[in-house]
């Protein structure tokens, strides 16, 4: 059996390049719901609004309704 999991992290482009964290595009996806780009958030808040750590959640859960 396969299973898929997807997620979406809305953003747009930011105007000018923010923030020393991440990688990639992380400077400038900016996040108009936290005012910040990725590059700007902490590992915490990225995991928590990026699509690979809504995915992993979904994942978790999923898992855990299995057992």
């Amino acid at each position: 059996e396969t299973r898929s999991f997807n997620a979406i992290c809305e953003g747009r482009i930011a105007r000018v390049p923010s923030g020393s964290g991440g990688f990639g595009y992380d400077p400038i996806f900016w996040l108009p719901q936290l005012e910040r780009t990725m590059a700007d958030l902490t590992a915490d808040e990225k995991h928590k609004v990026s699509h690979r750590g809504k995915v992993l959640r979904a994942l978790g859960d999923w898992l855990e309704a299995q057992r």
